[in-house]
């Protein structure tokens, strides 16, 4: 499988404005386009948020990757893609005789869900490509272990069945690390240019949460939030009633 594209975690709000202030409280600050009322996107440090009050759900969107080519492979895996290109007028194609997209302009977007219902979208506009094969050419900047553990962001993904979860994410060319109640998600070790770390936990219901991890934040900025204190961190959830938790443990053990 293709590299999957640039990783970006992109949430539903019904409460923009009420959702933004309280992300920048803890530490986040806006970045990018943004379009009023409608989508801010806010970053702190490597991790980013993009908040949209126009989807239907929470999702994982990979951008800048050979999309009709990624299509192609996903569908050969036997994979479902829902929604191939259902609004071309966002992303123009440029077709060859036989209709097919032309090698430097491999954009449109398609949507996969995992055996749970959380929604991949993977969408690609024409400027995005260039970025992405550069990042891909690149060399990626060696990270150990200490060197990712101060408030790592972690999107964590509640499934009904691991194992179902743990073979849909490897066959979309993925690595898996099983531990524990969990599985650990990232790119294969030759994308190491394009970095993302999902995690998956089993639990009765399907869902999802934003998980810090790498050390406890201030009484004085988590208590004033509403987060509680358990034995792992701290928990709480923002104004749309989405589960936050700060936890002291790493992400990720040794390699």
């Amino acid at each position: 499988m293709g590299p999957l594209g640039f990783y970006n975690i992109c949430l539903k709000t019904d409460h923009l404005k009420e959702t933004v202030g309280f992300y920048r409280r803890l530490g986040f600050a806006p970045v990018g386009e943004d379009a009023p009322g409608l989508r801010v996107s806010l970053a702190n440090g490597d991790d980013a948020l993009t908040f949209m009050t126009f989807l239907g759900g929470n999702l994982v969107n990979f951008r800048g990757a050979h999309i009709h080519r990624l299509m192609n492979e996903i569908l050969a895996a036997d994979v479902v893609v829902a929604g191939y290109n259902e609004m071309p007028d966002q992303q123009p194609l440029m077709l060859d005789e036989e209709g097919e997209p032309l090698p430097d302009n491999e954009c449109g977007h398609f949507t996969v869900h995992d055996p749970d219902g959380h929604e991949l979208f993977f969408n690609t506009h024409p400027h995005e490509r260039a970025t992405f094969e550069a990042a891909l050419a690149g060399k990626a900047r060696e990270r150990d272990h200490e060197d990712i553990l101060p408030g790592r962001l972690v999107y964590c993904l509640d499934v009904t069945d691991l194992d179902a979860s743990s073979a849909f994410y490897e066959t979309l060319g993925l690595r898996v690390r099983r531990e524990g109640d969990g599985a650990w998600i990232t790119p294969p070790a030759r994308y190491r240019a394009i970095r993302f770390l999902l995690q998956l936990r089993e639990s009765r219901k399907a869902g999802s949460r934003l998980r810090f991890y790498g050390g406890v934040r201030p009484v004085d900025l988590l208590r004033p939030l509403g987060f509680t204190r358990n034995a792992l961190g701290w928990v709480g959830t923002d104004p749309d009633r989405r589960r936050l938790e700060f936890l002291v443990e790493s992400p990720m053990p040794h390699r």
